[in-house]
């Protein structure tokens, strides 16, 4: 028995153009969901680096790339790596916010490592939504 597949090779730069479009249209979605969950789990003190958080996806021929960052300094104190990098108590409010929830469902503790935890704990989650996107972008195309 053969299996005879007809149009792959008239319609590649459809469906290349469709895996990019859903992949870069999940891969923005993912960025601006990590960003929240990662502001959510950011220690607070007056709000500045919850606030500062950025996001975007890009796209380069095959590649795309997706970043999230925050940013808070005070003077040349670089607040943001601090908070994420180094070992320190909370302070009040910080130790009164509830933290991060992911849509894997996990949840994150506000402190050290805001924006890793998440990367990390939410990694499976956000791959499963892309190739989601992709499978149904061909699928309706």
């Amino acid at each position: 028995m053969a299996i005879v597949v007809k149009g792959l090779r008239s319609n590649s730069a459809k469906i290349k153009g469709i895996v990019h479009d859903m992949g870069l249209k999940a891969m923005k979605a993912n960025m601006q969901d990590l960003n929240r969950v990662a502001s959510e789990a950011a220690p607070l003190d007056e709000g500045v680096l919850e606030m500062s958080g950025t996001n975007s996806a890009t796209s380069t021929g095959t590649k795309i790339v997706g970043e999230v960052g925050f940013e808070a300094y005070n003077e040349d104190f670089n607040y943001a790596i601090w908070t994420h990098e180094e070992n320190y108590n909370l302070g009040e409010r910080s130790a009164k916010k509830s933290g991060g929830s992911g849509l894997s469902g996990k949840s994150y503790e506000v402190g050290k490592g805001y924006l890793i935890r998440p990367f990390e704990g939410e990694a499976k989650t956000y791959r499963g939504i892309i190739e989601k996107e992709i499978k149904d972008g061909l699928k309706n195309a």
